[in-house]
């Protein structure tokens, strides 16, 4: 039956297969939106004209709007060069390899201070400390950059000189400078003025979409896929019912007819059979009764076979009789 315990567990098995399919085909398409609205932002913002620093942060303690990420400042001050200002943030990688981002201090002409990475710095292979960084330049500089919201804090033990997450305020207790600094953002940094040596620049970042839309278009075709998987076994199971109470009705095969695919048999006819002399009959086997459409005369015991013989002889003897006569005449 179609309301069977077997059907029913396989309703609510294709329930939940499909509402997990449809759950996950939704988390990649926000998925997918989240990386276009990013990718979005990067096309607008990362060679936009260079605005003031204020326009996008009004207070050191005011956060990054999304829309003004990648957005490009320029400020005019000098770096901390102090050796404590001079900070490595761990585990960055570069075209596979990992290494260190450079960070350190700007001092704008306002008193404001903001974060910048200069540029990648390769590991040393026996030690997990910076190989040959640049020096960082003195003197007044003017830079622009781009600036990024604040990455979220990593609670954990740290090198002296290291870091392991670019987050100003958690990082702003531990230098030794004096003024304001942002703490909702950093800036990674675009171009010197005067140009210096420097760290291997960062590069753009990625503004490809992703797999996300395709995994959506599969995990809904599996959502589709298992209930019309569920209606096809339904419907050949209801077919089968159908075809077996058909056969029911139709009652049993006649067996006298011949099966699918068989050749019918004649009945065999009965011996025939032929009078004798004497008034004897002898029965005649079928293929004798039959051969060539005509029925096929047997010679019986009571039928001597010189009896063709003794009327051959008499015929013979008539005509030397009649032979004679005529010579004597």
């Amino acid at each position: 039956m179609l309301l069977s315990r077997e059907t029913l567990v396989g309703l609510l098995l294709v329930a939940l297969a499909a509402t997990v399919c449809l759950g996950l085909g939704r988390w990649q398409w926000h998925r997918f939106e989240e990386r276009r609205a990013e990718a979005a932002v990067i096309e607008a913002n990362y060679d936009a004209d260079p605005v003031a620093l204020s326009r996008l942060l009004p207070t050191p303690g005011s956060t990054l709007a999304a829309e003004d990420d990648w957005q490009r400042v320029e400020l005019r001050g000098e770096y901390c060069t102090d050796p404590g200002c001079v900070l490595y943030v761990r585990n960055r990688q570069y075209g596979g390899a990992t290494g260190f981002y450079q960070l350190v201090p700007f001092r704008a002409e306002d008193g404001t201070v903001l974060l910048i990475v200069r540029g990648w710095v390769d590991s040393q292979d026996s030690a997990s400390q910076p190989d040959d960084p640049a020096p960082v330049p003195a003197g007044e500089l003017t830079l622009t950059a781009r600036v990024r919201p604040a990455e979220r804090v990593l609670d954990r033990e740290r090198p002296e000189g290291q870091v392991h997450s670019i987050n100003p305020q958690q990082i702003a207790a531990d230098l030794p400078l004096d003024g304001e600094m942002v703490t909702g953002a950093y800036a990674v940094l675009d171009a010197e003025q005067p140009e210096s040596a420097r760290p291997i620049a960062l590069p753009a970042p990625d503004t490809s979409l992703g797999p996300h839309l395709s995994y959506t278009v599969q995990w809904v075709l599996f959502a589709i896929f298992f209930p019309a998987a569920l209606v096809y076994v339904l419907r050949r199971r209801l077919q089968d019912e159908r075809d077996a109470v058909a056969a029911e009705r139709s009652g049993p095969a006649d067996e006298s007819a011949p099966a699918p695919g068989t050749t019918p048999t004649m009945p065999e006819p009965a011996p025939a059979t032929v009078a004798a002399a004497g008034g004897s009959t002898t029965e005649l086997s079928s293929e004798q009764s039959t051969s060539c459409g005509r029925p096929r005369r047997t010679r019986t015991s009571t039928q001597p076979r010189t009896v063709a013989r003794a009327r051959r002889r008499g015929q013979d003897e008539e005509e030397e009789d009649a032979l004679i006569d005529q010579q004597q005449h």
